[in-house]
């Protein structure tokens, strides 16, 4: 008997849950845009680091931490900033939850929360999906700018491991790191453990060589013979009028100026002009003197190793339920250099104390003290301890998770409880201690008894933590009918925990050391929240989406806020796309919570050096930029930032072989939580009194042009800032996606993909009624001097192209970073004429604040940072058994990273280029199982 060959029956589609929503869903494109990069795609970009792999994708901006050197408030930690609206605004998930924040407290706008990509274990990442699009409705605080979820493998079963060594054509940069993963499972059950560890070299200023070494040299002095003039062989400065404390700084008044030339001749210099890029009002200028090279201790690229291991393990209690857990611990050691403490005692040091008003240390040497050179005059000393330096900054993190998921009836559910915790360790070595400094005025030490003494430098400890403990619970399900299918509708709540305290070393909390603050916070709050969403296919060729959250932070008004999206498939070929959405974020722990952020900064004193370059009478030139100490106390009733974004995009299938997808994004961010610069605060002190604080004896007053006193003009010591909600920021651009895929035949498949992004516009009112002045494709604080944005091309693109075939597999990569403006083009509503160059010459008289390096000029006249366009390409043979070998090319044209003249150390701006260079990678990836 025959009988006809049943047609065998489709696959049925899987539904899989996409970032962004609660509702699983089986179109690859929905209402909002996402960028998604399988394990391939992230092998062939050859990024050691999930940082690294993130900075090549167009979306993102400046605004992040960049664990490449000492990062300053953010040390250690690296971050990402979409949209360039900063980390804070950018959320980091971890298989769809959010991590902790890191242990900082960084006050700089945009930071206040820290999200440590470090803490990524890179080898169980499965794919890393990119939600370009508001997602607060969703996930709550801080997805303003869209959210970087990291999504691990869930099953596993086998072994493998892999090893890989990096560094550039000279040898630097270099970086070593292995990695594995180990599964089994039976049955219902699967459990892997994977790994892994790097270790990444200390690369030097001087052995850089892929920078603009020739015009930093000239220009910034960078790399010149002259490096520091304060060195164990002190310098005296005399005090011009007794009892000011007004001492000799100037060419002018180098008779009353002394050094002892106590070294070897080889570390002696003579100051010259051009060769040593001084000012003709240097004091060292014809003068012989000491030299330390500082630029041993200037590094590129700090020391580091890393650790991480996750392990996942599912076990199914039946058809219906599976249990799951996770355990994670990762480990981020970073060494950083730094010179032997030197300090020069013209003006006095803010000494911190964590409790109490902060004091002024200043070393004056009475007539007749041992090292006192004049006999009738006190003196300042310029004078470098002997005891080394450094710090080493170590985070560790600690992640738990169990939970439930299941199925029952209709409805799919999932609970869990997480708990994450950051612990930081920072260690500073050779910081002055105060009460034996203290001893060359009390008791009468000469400068070298005091340098003998092994106490007159202290190795010091800061601690912190910072802890999220959260239980959620969610489920959805399917109902109804519409004409395009089902209602999906997905509902849950969360319950979370965040701590964070912050523990300064007890000496600095005492006041014991000099040129060191405390950052302290003890902190704590629950969040409650509650979300819903909603699917409804109202049509076969149009679906909406809705989504509201409900999250309540102490002292906080309940918050809600929705987001509504629509798609329209007008055809096979057609589809359009749009999503509104409201947004906010929550105030850091802190910025909220006891404690504060002490700190030194340099500012412009707008009564003692009104043009930014030229003293007033009664002044020095160091009132042109005068190093001052800092405050920043917490604001406990500062409100959340809110937001409003759009979008609205268009899916193109112009053949089976190409996708194109268009997306034009608008954000705009209100009531922004920030510090007022400092600088803002001296430029205003009559409207904030008591806030800048200045040294008013009578002598130390400056006159006017007619030879008037100046009220309240005194030198500044210290400015009081707290945090403020003030002002808002708008962003526009385009994202443009190109997919192609073609099937070659037996010459394998060819697929090529490029990411663009255009920035319309980035406009940003530092204060409420400010003017909000379009500053994309330039440094926004320099465009608009009024603002602190950061640097914001108007483009950038990624082009890459894979050829597979058999067992080969070759990728070719272009990362493009356009220009960015260094033209200063208006204060606020003061519009310039002309616009004119923050450096270099021929600005206008009324010009202030500028940039100084003169010789700017000789080399640029676009004032600006050039586009950087690099080529990259990524080799990888399968065909050895069970062993894969790839091999990776970064730049391969050896493209030099662009003249920056804000960046004299690293030669370069980290936040847009390196300066690695041609850089290799070659690792192996073996399968035992």
């Amino acid at each position: 008997m025959a009988f006809a060959q049943e047609a065998p029956a489709e696959p049925a589609l899987q539904k899989v849950l996409v970032t962004g929503s609660n509702i699983k869903r089986t179109e690859k494109e929905g209402s909002s845009p996402i960028q998604t990069l399988n394990a391939k795609q992230i092998a062939a970009t050859g990024a050691n680091t999930v940082a690294e792999l993130l900075h090549s994708i167009p979306a993102f901006g400046s605004g992040s931490s960049v664990d490449v050197t000492d990062g300053g408030f953010a040390r250690g930690a690296a971050t990402a900033s979409m949209r360039g609206l900063g980390s804070s605004s950018t959320l980091i998930l971890l298989n769809g939850r959010r991590i902790t924040a890191s242990a900082y407290a960084d006050p700089n706008q945009g930071k206040s929360a820290v999200y440590d990509l470090n803490s990524i274990p890179v080898s169980a990442i499965e794919r890393v999906e990119v939600f370009k699009d508001g997602a607060s409705a969703v996930y709550g605080s801080d997805a303003i700018a869209g959210v970087v979820n990291f999504i691990t493998k869930t099953k596993y079963t086998g072994a493998e491991m892999s090893a890989s060594i990096s560094a550039n054509d000279d040898g630097e940069f270099a970086r070593k790191s292995a990695s594995g993963i180990f599964g089994f499972g039976k049955d219902r059950f699967n459990a892997f453990v994977s790994f892994d560890v790097a270790k990444r070299d200390s690369t030097i200023i001087k052995n850089e060589k892929d920078v603009e070494r020739g015009m930093y040299a000239d220009i910034n002095g960078r790399l010149n013979p002259f490096s520091s003039s304060l060195t164990t062989s002190p310098f005296f400065y005399a005090e011009t009028v007794p009892g000011t404390k007004k001492f000799a700084t100037t060419y002018a008044q180098r008779a009353q100026i002394v050094n002892r030339l106590d070294c070897p001749t080889s570390q002696q210099i003579t100051g010259n002009m051009a060769a040593h890029n001084m000012l003709a009002s240097d004091p060292l200028v014809g003068r012989t003197f000491c030299n330390f090279n500082i630029d041993d201790y200037a590094e590129v690229q700090s020391a580091g190793k890393d650790a991480n291991i996750l392990s996942r393990a599912t076990f199914e209690i039946n058809q219906d339920m599976t249990a799951f857990a996770e355990a994670g611990y990762s480990r981020s050691e970073r060494t950083y250099l730094r010179v032997p403490t030197a300090f020069r005692s013209t003006a006095s040091t803010t000494v911190y104390q964590l409790n109490g008003a902060p004091q002024q240390f200043q070393m004056i040497l009475p007539v007749g003290h041992p090292d006192n050179p004049f006999s009738t005059q006190r003196a300042a000393v310029g004078y470098r301890v002997s005891a080394p330096g450094g710090a080493v900054n170590l985070n560790e993190t600690y992640r738990l998770l169990a939970g439930v998921r299941g199925t029952a009836g209709a409805w799919d559910w999932e609970t869990a409880v997480l708990w994450n915790r950051a612990e930081r360790v920072e260690n500073w070595n050779g910081m002055l201690y105060r009460p034996t400094l203290e001893k060359v005025m009390t008791q009468n030490w000469t400068l070298a008894q005091v340098n003998a003494d092994p106490s007159v430098t202290r190795d010091l400890e800061n601690r912190g933590y910072a802890q999220v403990t959260q239980v959620d619970a969610k489920a959805s399900t399917a109902f109804g009918q519409l004409a395009g299918g089902q209602v999906g509708v997905a509902f849950g709540a969360e319950f979370r925990q965040e701590k964070i305290g912050l523990t300064p070393d007890m000496a600095t909390q005492r006041g014991d050391i000099i040129g060191l603050a405390n950052s302290s916070a003890d902190g704590r709050r629950n969040v409650s929240s509650t979300f819903i969403e909603v699917r409804t296919p109202f049509a076969k060729y149009f679906e909406m989406d809705f989504a509201g959250r409900y999250d309540k932070y102490p002292n906080l008004k309940a918050n809600f806020v929705p987001k509504v999206g629509a798609k329209w498939t007008i055809s096979d070929r057609v589809a359009v796309r749009s999503t509104y959405a409201e947004g906010f974020r929550a105030p850091a722990l802190t910025q909220v919570s006891p404690g504060g952020v002490q700190s030194f900064s340099n500012v412009v004193d707008p009564l003692r050096c009104p043009d930014g370059v030229h003293p007033a009478s009664g002044a020095d030139i160091s009132d042109c930029k005068k190093g001052i100490s800092s405050l920043s106390a917490a604001t406990p009733d500062l409100r959340p930032e809110t937001s409003k974004s759009y979008s609205l995009g268009l899916i193109l299938a112009p053949t089976k072989e190409i996708d194109v997808l268009v997306d034009y994004y608008r954000i705009k961010k209100v009531d922004e939580t920030a510090l007022f610069s400092a600088q803002y605060m001296v430029d205003r002190q009559d409207r904030y009194p008591g806030s800048v604080i200045r040294d008013n004896n009578p002598v130390n007053l400056v006159t006017d042009g007619n030879g008037n006193v100046v009220p309240n003009s005194g030198p500044i010591s210290q400015v009081n800032r707290s945090y403020v909600n003030q002002g808002s920021t708008e962003v526009q651009g385009i994202d443009f996606e190109v997919a192609y895929r073609k099937s070659l035949g037996d010459l394998g498949r060819l697929t090529a993909n490029l990411n663009w992004s255009y920035l319309m516009s980035f406009k940003r009112a530092e204060r409420p009624g400010e003017v909000a002045t379009d500053t994309s494709g330039a440094n926004g604080g320099l465009s608009d001097y009024a603002t602190s944005v950061g640097d914001n091309p108007k483009n950038r693109g990624n082009l890459s192209v894979n050829w597979t075939r058999g067992d080969h597999s070759l990728t070719t990569s272009v990362d493009f970073v356009g220009p960015v403006s260094l033209l200063r083009r208006s204060d606020n509503d003061v519009v310039y004429e002309k616009p004119y160059c923050q450096y270099g010459v021929g600005q206008p008289k009324s010009a202030y604040g500028l940039g100084g390096l003169p010789k700017y000029s000789n080399y640029i006249s676009s004032c600006d940072v050039k586009s950087w366009t690099t080529t990259n390409m990524a080799y990888s043979y399968t065909g050895f058994k069970d062993l894969t070998l790839s091999f990776n090319i970064k730049n391969l044209f050896d493209i030099k990273a662009p003249y920056d003249p804000r960046y004299a150390v690293e030669g370069f701006n980290p936040q847009l280029h390196n300066g690695q260079g041609r850089y290799f990678r070659i690792s192996a990836n073996y399968h035992f199982m």
